[in-house]
């Protein structure tokens, strides 16, 4: 049996992280973290994670500074990103993109669609 990819989910809402996992589990390993410094704490700690979903809103490091603290990693630079955001400003995602996130999608979502996005960039990152 194959292993399963991993995926990390970085956002302060709880009932999103919980429809996150629920639905992604059966496809990925899911860890789950409340703020972008737990989400990179944890990466730092050595895990390793083939995906990051992280909410762009969040306390302590938000989704732009997890963004730029990954990109200038050696380690986690690339480490695919989705941001998810409450906010449909179109000057947010233009930023996001710009910073490095693979995706910005709006919430609420259709967890098909995000599942859907995320086999699409493995996908483009195993050619790579």
């Amino acid at each position: 049996m194959e292993k399963k990819q991993t995926l990390l989910i970085i956002d302060d809402e709880p009932s999103t992280r919980i429809i996150l996992e629920h639905f992604l589990k059966q496809e990925f390993d899911v860890t789950v973290r409340g703020d972008g410094m737990e989400g990179l704490a944890w990466l730092e700690k050595g895990n390793d994670v083939d995906f990051v979903i992280a909410d762009l809103n969040m306390p302590h490091l938000n989704g732009k500074e997890f963004i730029k603290v990954t990109r200038a990693s050696n380690l986690f630079s690339e480490i695919p990103i989705i941001i998810l955001s409450g906010t449909d400003e179109s000057k947010e995602r233009i930023e996001c993109l710009n910073l490095g996130a693979d995706d910005f999608m709006l919430k609420p979502f259709n967890p098909m669609e995000v599942q859907a996005k995320i086999k699409t960039i493995l996908r483009r990152v195993k050619k790579t």
